[in-house]
């Protein structure tokens, strides 16, 4: 395949990933990604107050600000603010009857046109999607310099990272694991560079690349701390790489020489390191010192263990299957708030096929593999191993840790060890294999957006009623009426728009003992708030189910149960029935026996 032939097809799957990246942006619900809403807040921080925030209240300061200025950047071109993003009371993660999976009631103000703090929101999402896209980028130029003679292979890798569903899903979040990413993978193709550059004697590019990956580790380490897990594997591809650059291949002539080697060469891979770690940590000082002096440690842990929550039980082998296994799923994909959201079964079923068959593969190609293919690949297996080993690490002290996203700074290694292992089972046809495999990829890519997403937060089918439940007239608030209801232990109100609504309104509904006592009150957008009342259209029946949770005290006896209903952060409105008025502002629906 012509070099000009292959520049374009690399320019197609940017362009592709971009696109997806873009529109998983634009369709999935504001704050409906992991920590989303608390990078924003981070963001919005940032924007407004032009420095950094002191102490837990802004839970995400813990992390490093790199992503977060940028976003912040981006945001600033228009009106960052927190204000549109409204709690749902009733979001639910294990899917079930009336699954509510959305962490937040999306109104019209986050409808397109955008505008103010939505439209700023958007364009914080935007600086993910471009570091997402430049991490397809970057996997490519460390696939090729991984197989340097096998670019056809690089191309592979390249759209398997671009049609990740979770990368594009992640890169159209307002987060900072497309950056974490971006230089995860900048900082791994800078490593195998040095590697390759000292095997081949090439000292001026040997020293380009010495120079070039001190900034990438640096600006990682600004991004996401764990990306010093990429250290260990940044400093093999040194030491062999100055191994190299002395005795050539004959560093690579099995263990007793590379021993020899480094005892004659210790200056050399010393000096190489400096090169490369010393500026790293110049370039991520500032916040390590602001660390020591506000929390005690350069890492700021102290922070950390306010802003978690924090693991109160010894690990156990239960633990770490439910690590890996949370690992692989939301690696591949799992979607919302808290990664609730996953595929069909299948998916994962097949996705762990080919997980399988890649880690076989491995295996069975190590004979075949070149020496310098060996050391390339086993930077890679070092930065995968490493990362896990500090998400692992973390997870002694953090709950929720089971998050494929957190390796994402070796999502670069994780690839192209992948594709490495997939290769060695074709036999023939590799650009047909390699096609079907992209493909299959890009579908699960979209099927993430439009099969899982978009229907997972679709609004509820509007109710169809038969027949009445009481013999009392409707109540009437206004733009809603209540038209119908069942008093038990589940609660079901009926609501009708009057006309199309203009606002978002919130019921409360009560239940009050015969003393007047409050023994259960619950405030909510009609409907577990999947459908905010301002998209409905006029005539529209919703169902609302409630399940009263008693308090211990409430007793045998007889409870009132009453209904009210408020504009967002307004004036409850007066009910009416039959004409006249029927409470202020609760509406009572009777009397109920337990």
């Amino acid at each position: 395949m012509s070099r000009r032939r292959m520049n374009a097809l690399a320019t197609l799957l940017v362009a592709a990933h971009f696109a997806l990246a873009l529109n998983y942006s634009i369709w999935n619900p504001a704050g409906e990604a992991p920590d989303e809403a608390d990078h924003w807040a981070y963001v919005v921080y940032l924007a407004r107050e032009r420095s950094l925030p002191e102490g837990p209240k802004v839970t995400q300061s813990k992390h490093p600000p790199l992503a977060h200025i940028g976003a912040a950047a981006l945001a600033s071109l228009a009106a960052p603010s927190f204000d549109f993003l409204r709690a749902n009371p009733d979001v639910q993660l294990q899917p079930g009857e009336n699954w509510s999976p959305n962490f937040f009631i999306h109104t019209r103000r986050e409808a397109w046109p955008w505008s103010g703090s939505v439209l700023a929101f958007h364009l914080a999402r935007l600086w993910s999607v471009l570091m997402s896209t430049a991490t397809v980028a970057a996997v490519y130029a460390l696939a090729k310099v991984t197989w340097p003679r096998q670019p056809g292979l690089a191309l592979t890798a390249m759209g398997a990272t671009a049609f990740l569903p979770e990368l594009a899903f992640l890169g159209g979040a307002v987060s900072n694991d497309s950056t974490a990413a971006f230089f995860g993978t900048l900082s791994l193709w800078g490593a195998l560079v040095i590697f390759r550059a000292g095997a081949a004697n090439a000292h001026r590019r040997l020293h380009r690349a010495l120079g070039g990956t001190a900034p990438a580790l640096g600006l990682g380490l600004l991004t996401k701390a764990s990306t010093v897990a990429l250290w260990p594997a940044v400093a093999m591809a040194i030491f062999v790489g100055a191994l190299c650059a002395r005795f050539g291949r004959r560093a690579m002539g099995g263990w007793r020489a590379a021993l020899r080697s480094a005892l004659l060469t210790w200056r050399r891979w010393l000096r190489y390191g400096a090169f490369v770690f010393l500026p790293a940590l110049v370039i991520a000082s500032p916040w390590l010192w602001r660390n020591w002096r506000l929390y005690g440690d350069p890492t700021g842990m102290a922070l950390v263990r306010q802003t978690v929550d924090l693991r109160t039980t010894p690990w156990t082998w239960e633990d770490t299957t439910w690590l890996l296994k949370g690992w692989f799923l939301s690696f591949w994909g799992k979607f919302g708030g808290a990664g609730h959201i996953p595929m069909a079964d299948w998916v994962y079923a097949l996705l762990a096929a080919l997980t399988a068959l890649g880690l076989l593969g491995y295996l069975r190609g190590w004979r075949a593999r070149t020496s310098d293919e060996h050391v390339a690949l086993a930077v890679l297996a070092t930065a995968l191993f490493s990362t896990a080993f500090g998400v692992w690490r973390y997870s002694m002290v953090a709950l929720g840790t089971d998050q494929g996203r957190l390796l994402f700074p070796a999502i670069g290694a994780i690839v192209v060890l992948w594709v490495e292992g997939l290769q060695r089972w074709v036999f023939f046809r590799r650009t047909l294999a390699a096609a079907a495999l992209l493909a299959l990829l890009a579908g699960l890519s979209v099927y993430g957006l439009v099969g899982v997403i978009l229907p997972a937060m679709a609004p509820p089918k509007p109710a169809v009623l038969t027949q009445r439940l009481q013999q009392a007239e409707p109540f009437d608030f206004g733009e809603l009426a209540l038209v119908d209801w069942a008093l038990g232990e589940e609660i079901v109100l009926y609501w009708r728009s009057n006309r199309a609504p203009t606002q978002d309104w919130r019921t409360t509904l009560r239940v009050v003992a015969e003393d007047g006592s409050l023994a259960w009150e619950w405030r909510r957008s009609p409907g577990y708030g999947r459908w905010s009342t301002d998209h409905w259209p006029e005539g529209v029946v919703v169902e609302d189910r409630y399940v009263i949770r008693w308090p211990q005290w409430a007793g045998p006896g007889r409870y009132l149960v009453e209904v009210g209903l408020q504009v967002y952060d307004g004036e409850y409105a007066t009910p009416q029935q039959a004409g006249q008025a029927a409470g202020a502002p609760f509406a009572p629906l009777g009397w109920m026996v337990r």
